[in-house]
Formats: C-alpha cells, sequence, structure tokens
C-alpha cells in the first residue's frame, strides 16, 4: 500500500498548484503581485436637486413668499453637521445662507410675534391661555392673501393644545390675523393633506407659512419617543424637511422663478435667562439661528455675514410682496437681506 502513497501525494500537489493559480496567487506569491485596490463603502447623503441658480439676474415679479418655520435648535448643533443633518447642509450649499442670522429673543411666543408683526408687542411669556393674543397690525392683514400649514393640529386655527400639538407652533392664533378659521390649517405630508393639494393645483398664495409638528421640527418633544438624543430629532426633522422642498420646488410657481422659500428657526437653543436680547448682542450661542434661502434666482453657494434677524425676515417679505413695512421691519437689514440673495 505504501508504494501508492508519493504517486498519489505528486498529483495533489500538482492539482492543488493549478487551481491556485485559476484562483489568483497565495499569499507568498502577492508580494510580488500588483495589489488589489479596494474602495471603501461610503454613506450615501440625501441628493439635493438643482433647485437654485437656474435663472439669471433679479426676478421680475415675486408673487409667492413661503417661510418654513422650524422649532428650537442652535445653528452650531446644525451647521457642519453632516452626520445629522445632512439636507439641511447641502441644501444651505446647493442654494444660500446667512451665517449671522438671530432670532429676537427668548421664549418662542415673542418671536413668533415679532416675526409677523416686527414686535413682540408684550408677548413674552409662552404660559399663554387662549386669549393670550395682540391685536397689532401683522403680515397676515397686509398681504391680498395668505395660508398657515400646521404640523400637528387636529383642525383650523386650533388654540387649544393636544398631546401632539401645541399652540407655540402656530404662529397666527397670537396675531389674530383675518380669516383664521379658514386659512389656518393642518399641515399633512407631501403626498396628501391641505398644501399638497394646494401645490398640486398650483394655487398658492402670497404668503404661505408652514410649520412642521414638535415631533419634525429639530426640537425636544417628550411626546414623540422619549428621552432620543439630539441627532435624532434632528435627523427626523432633516428628511421632513427634504419631503417638503422638494414639492415646493417641483411647482410650476417655483420654477418659473416667482416664488421665494426662506427656511428658519424659530428660537435657538434654550436659554438662561430665559428672555434675553438676541438683537443687540453677538450673533451667537442661544440666538442664533440658520437661515436658508431657495429660489432659482439665488447663486449656490450664496451667503452673506451681515447681521440680520426676524425683523430682517419681516422686512424682506414684505418688500418682494410690495407692502408696507411694520415696525422693526422698517430698518435697512431687509434689504440686505435681499441683495445679498439677488433678489
Amino acid at each position: 500500500m505504501w508504494r501508492w502513497v508519493l504517486p498519489v501525494a505528486v498529483v495533489v500537489a500538482v492539482l492543488f498548484g493549478f487551481m491556485a493559480s485559476r484562483n489568483g496567487p497565495t499569499q507568498h506569491a502577492g508580494a510580488h503581485a500588483t495589489p488589489t485596490q479596494t474602495t471603501p463603502p461610503t454613506t450615501a447623503a440625501p441628493t439635493v436637486a438643482p433647485t437654485c441658480g437656474s435663472k439669471q439676474g433679479q426676478p421680475v415679479k415675486v408673487r409667492h413668499v413661503v417661510w418654513i418655520w422650524m422649532g428650537t435648535q442652535g445653528y452650531t448643533h446644525m451647521v457642519g453637521k453632516l452626520r445629522v443633518a445632512p439636507y439641511i447642509n447641502q441644501l444651505a450649499q446647493a442654494c444660500g445662507a446667512a451665517v449671522r442670522y438671530t432670532t429676537i429673543t427668548h421664549p418662542a411666543i415673542s418671536n413668533d410675534v415679532a416675526a409677523l408683526t416686527g414686535n413682540v408687542n408684550g408677548l413674552v411669556h409662552n404660559s399663554c391661555d387662549t386669549a393670550c393674543t395682540t391685536t397689532a397690525p401683522s403680515l397676515l392683514s397686509q398681504v391680498p392673501s395668505w395660508r398657515a400649514f400646521i404640523g400637528g393640529m387636529p383642525g383650523p386655527c386650533r388654540k387649544l393644545a393636544t398631546a401632539k400639538y401645541s399652540r407655540l407652533s402656530n404662529p397666527p392664533t397670537y396675531v389674530t390675523p383675518p380669516g383664521c378659521a379658514k386659512y389656518d390649517l393642518p399641515l399633512g405630508t407631501p403626498k396628501q393633506g391641505p398644501l399638497q393639494r394646494t401645490l398640486a393645483h398650483n394655487a398658492l398664495p402670497a404668503f404661505t407659512l408652514i410649520v412642521p409638528s414638535g415631533c419634525q421640527d429639530t426640537g425636544f418633544d417628550k411626546h414623540c419617543g422619549g428621552k432620543l438624543k439630539r441627532a435624532a430629532f434632528l435627523a427626523r426633522a432633516d428628511l421632513w424637511l427634504q419631503g417638503w422642498i422638494s414639492a415646493l420646488t417641483s411647482t410650476p410657481a417655483y420654477k418659473s422663478g416667482s416664488t421665494v422659500i426662506f427656511v428658519t428657526w424659530n428660537q435657538g437653543a434654550p436659554a438662561k435667562p430665559l428672555r434675553i436680547a438676541c438683537t443687540s448682542g453677538p450673533a451667537r450661542g442661544a440666538c442664533q439661528v440658520p437661515l436658508i434661502v431657495v429660489s432659482p434666482h439665488v447663486k449656490p453657494g450664496s451667503g452673506t455675514a451681515a447681521r440680520l434677524s426676524h425683523y430682517s425676515l419681516l422686512g424682506a417679505t414684505e418688500t418682494l410682496l410690495g407692502v408696507p413695512r411694520l415696525g422693526n421691519a422698517a430698518g435697512p437689514s431687509g434689504q440686505a437681506l435681499l441683495r445679498a440673495f439677488g433678489l
């Protein structure tokens, strides 16, 4: 039997060598072979559609201004944070952004009222009851037509809170606008609801206010998943914003160049003391929030270091829509905002 061992071993060795030559170099031969290049896997970030820069020069006539009014979050917690807010950052780069933009103060109600009227009008406490309103003139009483689409709201012009809805997410209810019950509506989704139907019929009003629910506004809401980390709330809001920007920029009104979209945040990170004067101090900390400007006339990568605020946004909107400027919006910063982004 032993006389067959050596011939069999030789055959096995030959076969092994043949198979090795077909399957690639052995570890020893690899030292002399050209190594195979492998590309490490990457995580694909959201793709931003070419929503800006498709038209040259200033728009002849802006007929529609849209505010997307996000919740509580600071500038430094979002800008540059590609892992948790990739779409927000890509949109700012693909369109335009202001880097020294601030809210007016804290708390939320003061910014809601100031952005629409040009003054806080004495509303400085979030713990207001259903009678907490101002009769001061507002942007909503100036423009020829308006709509507000409020996330999480169970019915039109709702003032009473529910488990997943807060009046703090509904600025028009604080400024007694005309036709609140008719024009202050639940948001729905990009696939169904009042705003989706408005976009499907290309029927945007002169001014549109879009507010996400407390679960999608980048803030912390105890009803939206418990004690989640900041990254979870930012990622959720990032996807929400991507869906609505895509829907808005797909409309004929946007593609024609007659629509401008502003994305900003109601207030910065929570502040102590609660009431602070954001317009008189540096643009940082609890006061600083992003402002992203989206229009076919905005050159990709546009930006400005001018000191701007919610009053600038109000003034710019009033100028675009051809109505008088209210309160603190009468200053020059609204025009500075428009010049910075070619509007």
